[in-house]
């Protein structure tokens, strides 16, 4: 008898538990949302080649998951906010119900109602404040975060011990004076170099002391600059052409990560193209064969010898500062995805934003050479949620494997940690409409500094044009 009520008790016991779950997972099930209505199919438009795999692969998903239209469209950058313009406000709305454009577009964007605010709740939490002040214009987040660009160091550990990595170009130059080949440095012919006619890679040598328009670059009283810190460190920047000798007529950013992949190269100032491109020469085994060991003289004068096993050849590093006494910081762009107000089909793009940015995001790095602004890649978990939301609605990790969808998200790595943390630090591009040409003028002025032109009078007349121009 007694075991008669035993094996009942179990019966129920188990009856219990089972409920329980369903009772759970009912629980903490997302809340069915109403399906959204595509009257037309959805638009996207893009100007960066680089992203095209991303794209069309990322409106095919969407395409076949949710029997949605979509089309991904290349389109030139010349008069890009122009022409979506054009084509929203025509008789019969041909422009894109989506598009990604930088942080430095959103004004103009923004101020011919080409915006929609972004107003979900999460936004913060997805992204750094950073990202969020980037694609913030009046006060209002204006697109989700898509990728960033930013500049970083890096240097070949086989050369440098990480321990000793110089913290400032200083200590770069008595590197240099120290420098001694041997058989481990034989393919060194460049202690230091960089692509000295890209404005972006150079800001670093101005960037510490000048202010484009605030935290979110659209405030255009808090446009300055130091000058006399500037010239400082412009008359710094021209003497390092006797160091480095760097051609600025031939340099290219290809050249430069070329000889870095090479072992040709001990310091350089790299962006996330070049550090993808690093990486997918590592990939590929592109990389020379370095000595398996190396003596090393300690403080008492005693020769040690040490393995040398690098999972990777090289290592980034924060961007140095100029001197002691003259600090430097690097510049920031932030793509973001804007959803056109003039679109029929608004919340199904508003949905489509947040795929590209937020659900798909870990595939970005692997097939674009693009680091994603949410900072869930750090985690290993694109979005930095449980569950993240997708096109129509919500899609858990255990709802995407139900579907047949598993997909091996990208490993977050520590070089990629050292990029995000440089980006925090650099300087946003101006969204500032006067400032729009800063770039092609500021590029003329270091060009003719490191040439050797007066850096004073130069650095002069680029600011007295920064005030001509807002005014």
């Amino acid at each position: 008898m007694i075991k008669k009520y035993q094996r009942i008790f179990a019966v129920l016991l188990v009856l219990l538990l089972g409920a329980q779950m369903i009772h759970v997972g009912m629980k903490d099930r997302p809340p069915k949302e109403e399906e959204i209505v595509v009257e037309e199919p959805l638009l996207i438009w893009y100007t960066d080649p680089d992203i095209q795999s991303y794209m069309e692969a990322a409106a095919s998903e969407v395409a076949a998951r949710y029997r949605v239209e979509v089309q991904a469209e290349l389109v030139s950058e010349v008069d890009y906010i122009e022409k979506i313009c054009e084509k929203s406000v025509a008789e019969e709305m041909e422009g894109p119900d989506v598009y990604v454009a930088s942080s430095a577009l959103l004004e103009k964007a923004a101020l011919a109602g080409l915006t929609t605010p972004v107003t979900d709740e999460d936004l913060a939490g997805t992204y750094s404040e950073k990202a969020v002040q980037a694609v913030t214009y009046d006060g209002k987040p204006v697109a989700w975060p898509f990728y960033i660009e930013t500049c970083v160091m890096l240097y070949n550990r086989y050369y440098v011990e990480d321990q000793e990595v110089p913290s400032n170009i200083e200590d770069i130059l008595n590197y240099a004076e120290n420098f001694e080949a041997d058989e481990m440095t034989e393919r060194v012919e460049n202690i230091f170099k960089w692509n000295v006619a890209d404005v972006i890679d150079n800001y670093m040598f101005l960037g510490a002391y000048t202010n484009l328009g605030g935290p979110s670059g659209d405030d255009k009283s808090q446009v300055s600059m130091d000058l006399e810190k500037v010239t400082e460190c412009m008359n710094y920047y021209q003497s390092l052409n006797g160091f480095f000798a760097i051609d600025a007529d031939t340099v290219t950013s290809e050249e430069v990560i070329r000889e870095f992949i090479d072992g040709r190269t001990v310091f350089t100032i790299v962006n996330v193209p070049m550090l993808a491109e690093l990486d997918r020469a590592v990939q590929a085994g592109e990389i020379p064969e370095y000595p398996a060991e190396r003596t090393v003289i300690k403080e008492d004068g005693e020769e040690v010898t040490e393995s040398l096993d690098y999972q990777l050849f090289y290592q980034v590093a924060p961007l140095p500062a100029l001197t002691d006494a003259l600090d430097s910081r690097g510049l920031s762009v932030t793509n973001g995805v804007v959803v056109n107000p003039y679109s029929s089909n608004v919340e199904a793009a508003k949905a489509c934003a947040r795929y590209l940015t937020e659900e798909r995001a870990d595939q970005l790095y692997g097939e674009a050479g693009k680091l994603t602004a949410c900072k869930g890649l750090l985690t290993g978990i694109s979005g930095a949620k449980e569950e993240q939301r997708s096109f129509l609605g919500y899609t858990s990790l255990y709802e995407r494997l139900l579907g047949g969808e598993e997909k091996q998200a990208e490993e977050p790595k520590s070089e990629h940690a050292a990029v995000y943390e440089a980006y925090e630090k650099a300087a946003e591009v101006p969204k500032i409409m006067e400032l729009s040409n800063l770039w092609l003028q500021l590029e003329v002025v270091l060009a003719d500094i490191w040439r050797g032109a007066d850096a004073g009078e130069e650095t002069g007349r680029f600011l007295e044009l920064l005030r001509e121009q807002l005014n």
